[in-house]
């Protein structure tokens, strides 16, 4: 197949396969011939941005989720990304309201609410985490990752029975050491 005569929607569809498969290089190269096909195709700006994360190429990840919310200011995936990204190259801090503005756009929002709950756990703002994670076993009382996060939180507050309930819900193991306890 030809990927010059594709149009713009199916390349963006083979860039996302090639995503899906992890082959992120070829991936990388679909979604900018996407953009160059079209320069305001905003999901593909969020996955090429999801694809540099991927490839360690943060800033440029940066780059591609901001041009994404310039397009479209309310797309609460790239405002979540940017969170991630910025977690990375900023800090936990400048993290924060990309993670609340994703959660003011859509307010069920799983991801974003998991996300600024792990960013606040890692400020050591533990009562909001806890109100984070919360809220994301309201929406999704199966996420794994979340119930382990929430029972690492409630272990920390000294909270055990509970906190080791929904770290067993979560399918974590815990390991005791003489210093305290580690998720694992």
């Amino acid at each position: 197949m030809d990927k010059k005569n594709l149009t713009t929607e199916e390349t963006f569809a083979l860039a996302i396969q090639n995503h899906q498969q992890n082959n992120l290089q070829v991936a990388e190269k679909l979604y900018k011939e996407t953009l160059k096909k079209n320069p305001s195709h905003v999901d593909a700006y969020n996955n090429l941005g999801v694809v540099l994360q991927g490839l360690r190429k943060l800033e440029k990840a940066k780059t591609c989720y901001e041009k994404a919310i310039q397009i479209n200011s309310d797309y609460a995936n790239a405002h979540n990304n940017l969170g991630l990204v910025l977690k990375e190259l900023l800090g936990l801090e400048k993290a924060v309201s990309c993670f609340e503005k994703a959660i003011q756009i859509n307010p069920n929002y799983v991801n974003a609410h998991h996300n600024l709950g792990a960013t606040l756990q890692e400020l050591k703002k533990f009562e909001k985490a806890k109100t984070c994670y919360e809220r994301v076993l309201n929406l999704d009382p199966f996420n794994n990752s979340t119930q382990v996060n929430y029972g690492e939180l409630l272990l920390s507050l000294n909270q055990h029975a509970k906190g080791l309930e929904h770290i067993i819900k979560g399918s974590g193991c815990i390991k005791f050491t003489q210093k305290g306890f580690r998720i694992i």
